[in-house]
């Protein structure tokens, strides 16, 4: 019985997260806000972030990414 609650503690205590901020203080991700109406060009897209999910989530990303490369707004990116 000893053995097997030493091998139960020591594996709890490798999946134990310590912290020195409370959860409450931690940063939280922010939604971003990009919608694929209206359609968008590469002059009003502010990051290469942005330009990204335009061109993965929506109809006409691929219009952002002019020769094929894969990379949208080669301005940005």
């Amino acid at each position: 019985m000893g053995v097997i609650f030493v091998v139960l503690s020591a594996s709890l205590s490798l999946f134990s997260v310590s912290s020195d901020v409370p959860w409450t203080e931690r940063p939280t991700e922010t939604a971003q806000s990009w919608s694929c109406s209206p359609r968008r060009t590469c002059k009003q897209i502010a990051s290469c972030d942005e330009a990204y999910w335009y061109l993965q989530n929506c109809s006409w990303g691929g219009r952002l990414d002019r020769d094929g490369d894969g990379r949208p707004c080669e301005s940005l990116c």
